[in-house]
């Protein structure tokens, strides 16, 4: 009995001392960025912006990246499957660079 009481003090004790037991490190973070700008008087613009996979670019730029890289590097698979890896890579980061402006609007 005496050892449930000194438990329930110190726990009481630690509650009411304002210091957090275990929270996890992302507790109190937000997970997207504030965009807002102010237009006008009363109206407030907020800036949504979406992440683009850039699946379309990818596709090509592998399937032009395998034919390239079949006829530069050799006829065998090695060539095209290093040519599909960097027309990937290439592929994606163009469709992403072209469609840039279109991902972000206000409302």
């Amino acid at each position: 009995m005496r050892n449930i009481i000194k438990f329930m003090s110190a726990a009481a004790i630690v509650a009411g001392s304002g210091v957090p037991m275990a929270a996890p490190a992302d507790a109190h973070t937000t997970t997207y960025a504030h965009h807002h700008t102010y237009h006008g008087r009363t109206h407030y613009a907020h800036k949504y912006c979406r992440h683009s996979p850039a699946t379309t670019g990818k596709v090509v730029g592998g399937v032009t990246g395998a034919v390239v890289g079949a006829k530069v590097l050799g006829g065998g698979l090695l060539g095209a499957a290093a040519g599909a890896v960097g027309g990937v890579v290439a592929g994606g980061a163009v469709d992403r660079a072209s469609t840039a402006r279109y991902r972000c609007y206000y409302r």
